[in-house]
């Protein structure tokens, strides 16, 4: 027994890797490569025989991050802005970190697209990357006047009656942000058709008497380098967001959408977290009634679920069983044990109750052992979305988006209702455009989640002082502030700004 308790932990492993890791290999021979004639080409500034090796060398190997990054620059050059934006996007799937990919990109999004979300989080990406380059500089420069904010230091708002500055938004901590959405529902480059309007469905209802009508299921496709990749998702926001397996679609190009009524829908992957094997996705499809991601804890042992998924691209394909061993812990992650039958293919696809909740997501099973399947709890799933969210709602904001802003952080709130630097950003999102009463109950909000909460405090301090004229409330929180953090560069304008809040009551 043991023997196979250490080997499932083991080929667990395995399920979270993608199956098209083969690659071609380039023939033995003498003289340069393609890669390395493509370089001699581009040196020279023959772009189109550069272009031709460069593909060559991706045939061969589809991660080549220096063909991949040159054949960015030689569209840039060319003027074909939406090409080399795709050949750096890919290059960033390969290797995250990549600062030259990121920095080009900041200045597509910043000089051509004109689209300042994507700018700062490529810029932002760009100094974490390498924050001693010789172009730090110029970039940081770039982000003030893009934010708004001298020196980029977080987003800061100066009240006109008395120059306060307001904390920064917190960004999420932990998380990956692949590809921030540039409006909702996201346009797409292939796409040429306005946003869908798409009847709301009726949610699926004691999902294991209707097996058969699953409108929020989707089946994913699409490739990575000459390989077919397909899998599962879930709708899980109106505006057309999906949840599925992060393995199945991290590295994947033409990523399309379909649902079970056959319309099909490209696909844009905004944010990864490899750590739990999940990726939130957005179709340029409106008005989608989501499933529901339940919040209570893990369902008991015997508990009948439902899977649905689209397992070796048979669509909608439903399995039924039951929970079959209590919540365990399995390579770090959080997973439900059940014998529902799992197949390719199905990783991603949600795992329901009998009320339609979803209670997990797909993430495989033993290849070696019937009826032992595994699927993440839907507790850290919404963990997930709503620090995604946040970042989301965050970027928006330093783009003086605010209504796009406070949707995101909204959804962050629904997701992850205990998160104090949600409700903070969304305070201050609804401060700066004069929604007074909804910023003071953001604020207590995250105040009365975590009491030690310093910037809240100091927010909440001018929202009082400056908006709402509550000298005596303004003074409260400005101490709060001081006692948490004595020693703040702000301590003492505070100290000021306290003094005068009492001398005024």
């Amino acid at each position: 027994m043991r023997k196979i308790v250490l080997n499932s932990v083991l080929i667990l492993g395995s399920l979270f890797l993608l199956t098209g890791c083969f690659r071609r290999v380039a023939p033995e021979g003498f003289g340069p490569t393609d890669l390395e004639q493509g370089l001699i080409a581009y040196d020279q500034g023959e772009w189109e025989s550069a272009m031709k090796y460069f593909n060559n060398a991706l045939e061969y190997n589809p991660d080549d991050t220096e063909a991949l990054f040159k054949r960015g620059i030689i569209f840039q050059r060319l003027n074909k802005t939406d090409q080399a934006i795709q050949s750096y996007q890919q290059v960033l799937r390969v290797d995250r970190k990549h600062y030259k990919a990121h920095y080009n990109l900041g200045n597509l999004f910043s000089f051509e697209k004109g689209d300042t979300v994507q700018a700062v989080f490529h810029y932002r990406k760009f100094l974490a990357s390498s924050p001693t380059h010789r172009n730090a500089r110029e970039v940081r420069k770039k982000l003030a006047d893009l934010t708004n904010v001298p020196g980029d230091k977080g987003l800061k708002h100066r009240d006109s009656a008395r120059g306060k500055a307001t904390r920064p938004l917190m960004p999420a901590s932990t998380g990956v942000l692949v590809q921030p959405p540039t409006m909702t529902p996201l346009p797409l480059p292939l796409l040429t058709k306005k946003p869908i309007e798409m009847p709301l469905p009726q949610a699926a209802q004691a999902p294991l008497l209707m097996p058969s009508h699953f409108p929020q299921v989707v089946c994913l496709s699409g490739t990575v380098g000459e390989k077919q990749v397909e899998g599962s998702g879930f709708v899980i926001g109106r505006r057309g967001y999906l949840l599925a397996s992060a393995h199945q679609v991290e590295r994947t190009t033409r990523l399309m959408a379909r649902f079970q009524d056959g319309s099909s829908h490209p696909a844009t992957l905004l944010s990864v977290s490899e750590a739990l094997d999940l990726a939130l996705l957005q179709i340029p499809l409106q008005n989608v009634m989501p499933l529901v991601l339940d919040a209570k804890p893990s369902p008991p042992v015997g508990e009948a679920v439902v899977a649905v998924g689209c397992p070796f691209g048979l669509s909608h394909s439903a399995t039924q069983g039951i929970i079959s061993a209590p919540e365990r812990k399995l390579g770090g992650k959080p997973l439900l044990q059940t014998d529902v039958a799992i197949n390719p293919g199905s990783s991603g696809g949600p795992l329901m109750n009998a009320k339609g909740d979803v209670v997990g997501i797909i993430v495989g099973a033993l290849p070696e052992a019937k009826g032992i399947a595994f699927a993440l709890t839907s507790r850290k799933a919404r963990h997930f979305l709503g620090e995604t969210f946040l970042q989301i709602g965050t970027l928006f904001a330093d783009a003086k988006r605010y209504d796009e802003a406070a949707e995101a952080l909204s959804m962050s709130s629904e997701f992850w209702p205990n998160s104090p630097r949600t409700f903070n950003n969304l305070g201050e999102v609804f401060r700066r455009t004069k929604q007074f009463e909804k910023a003071k109950t953001a604020y207590v909000r995250a105040v009365s989640l975590d009491p030690q909460y310093a910037d809240a405090h100091y927010n909440l301090g001018i929202l009082y002082d400056n908006h709402l004229r509550d000298r005596s409330q303004a003074a409260n929180h400005y101490r709060q502030y001081l006692d948490l953090d004595p020693d703040s560069p702000d301590a003492l304008q505070v100290g000021q700004w306290l003094s005068a809040a009492e001398a005024a009551k």
